[in-house]
């Protein structure tokens, strides 16, 4: 369609980036406007919708070829008057005839002729036509007409190949679901079973112990006959020994509780920072006795977190024994405490034994622990000393619950870790509820 600035449309279809370019720097310059497509289906389109002056096309076009576009161009009422171009090379002499034969009103030989080919277009604009020069133009049609067949076999074969590699794929995906499934219901029996076998040791430990307990307690007391000084220290490393299998109980009972949410929470809010203080008095003899170098870097202001502050307070002592633990002698820890986009934020940093990649995606998992097992070292804070690997677990769980998580990062082995977890901030005068 001409603008209204009268500059004639040429529509120029050709999948050559290049040749767009240079037809436009031909034309322009002489009054035309140019408008281009890169295959034969966006050449088609585009002449639907700008109804152009003049088509201009290359005969090898992607999805449907130059003769293609003409005849469909020449089949339709409203776009029949349009004159259509075909470019071709001098010697391809039955690529003219055919072009001519599918209804193209000229053609322009390549390489294009730059002084020429403006003044080209204009005669044919101005109704300059080029009659058919086949002798057989029947002949001529049936030949396109078996390319065009030619054409659709080849794109339904190409269909064809493509159903059955989708339909390969589809079946792979529907075996990886089947084994997806499979694995997600061992995993279910696996984790239940891990449960059960928790809930039942612990059961059937308890019993005995707390029988070892107060038959060792009766005997520690005299109750059943004099004491000496040396059966008296062994009833006390006895009953220490006991006391840590008690305690481990313990824990593994709070994780499932955890794992299961029946832990009864008691909210209320507090500082963050006097929390970590009354852990952290805890630890000072075992920091000094290490000669580790402790620094605190908390906020000076009250950092107000609703939580339950007995559970907090564990949080931080297992962070605290966990850093002990991982850090050598003579090493550094730093807590640091701030406020950030409505969240309260803690980190502990060591200079420990740190992590690699494949730690940092499972330490939060129950029971994993960094290194080999087989150089598990029982104590209480001596370098290297470590539990059962629930902990960090428990942490977790407990942060989440009261609307928080915490994660690890670390540069990679011996090169230390830090902990960093964060909470909800709130109003020190916000009124909570207990769950």
């Amino acid at each position: 369609m001409t603008s209204t600035s009268q500059k004639p449309l040429v529509l120029y279809i050709d999948g050559n980036d290049f040749n767009q370019r240079l037809v436009r720097k031909i034309l322009e310059p002489e009054g035309f406007l140019v408008e281009s497509a890169g295959d034969g289906l966006q050449g088609i389109k585009k002449a639907i919708d700008l109804v152009p002056d003049l088509m201009l096309l290359e005969l090898n076009l992607p999805y449907v070829d130059g003769l293609g576009v003409t005849m469909k161009v020449k089949s339709m009422p409203s776009l029949e008057h349009i004159p259509v171009v075909a470019l071709t090379s001098k010697r391809a002499r039955d690529d003219q005839e055919r072009a001519l034969a599918s209804g193209c009103d000229g053609i322009v030989e390549k390489p294009i002729d730059v002084h020429r080919f403006a003044g080209r277009i204009k005669e044919l604009l101005e109704g300059r036509r080029e009659g058919h020069r086949a002798i057989n133009k029947t002949q001529m049609l049936r030949d396109f007409s078996a390319s065009l067949v030619d054409q659709l076999r080849e794109k339904v074969e190409q269909l064809e190949q493509a159903n059955r590699e989708l339909a390969g794929r589809k079946a792979e995906i529907k075996d990886a679901y089947e084994r997806s499934q499979k694995a997600n219901l061992d995993l279910k029996r696996i984790n239940k079973l891990k449960e059960n076998i928790i809930a039942i040791t612990s059961h059937e430990l308890r019993t005995p112990l707390s029988l070892a307990v107060g038959y060792l307690d009766v005997l520690n007391r005299g109750m059943v006959g004099t004491v000496n000084e040396e059966q008296q220290e062994l009833l006390r490393v006895s009953l220490e020994g006991l006391g840590r299998i008690s305690s481990l109980i313990d824990r593994i009972g709070d994780l499932s509780r955890i794992e299961k949410k029946k832990i009864p929470y008691e909210f209320k809010v507090v500082d963050l920072n006097q929390v970590f203080h009354r852990a952290y008095s805890g630890y000072k003899i075992f920091l000094q006795l290490r000669a580790i170098d402790f620094q605190l870097e908390l906020s000076k202001e009250p950092l107000w977190v609703r939580c339950d502050e007995n559970m907090l307070e564990q949080v931080f002592a297992n962070l605290l024994k966990n850093a002990l633990c991982y850090t050598r002698d003579g090493g550094k820890l730093t807590a640091k405490s701030w406020i950030d986009s409505g969240r309260i934020h803690f980190s502990l940093q060591d200079t420990g034994i740190g992590m690699s990649a494949e730690d940092l995606d499972q330490i939060f998992e129950d029971f994993y622990q960094v290194h080999d097992h087989t150089y598990h070292k029982t104590g209480t804070f001596e370098f290297m000393t470590r539990g059962i690997g629930v902990g960090l677990t428990f942490c977790k769980g407990i942060l989440e619950e009261m609307g928080g998580t915490i994660w690890a990062s670390s540069d990679g082995l011996d090169k230390g870790s830090t902990f960093t977890l964060y909470l909800p901030q709130v109003e020190q005068n916000e009124s909570v509820a207990t769950a």
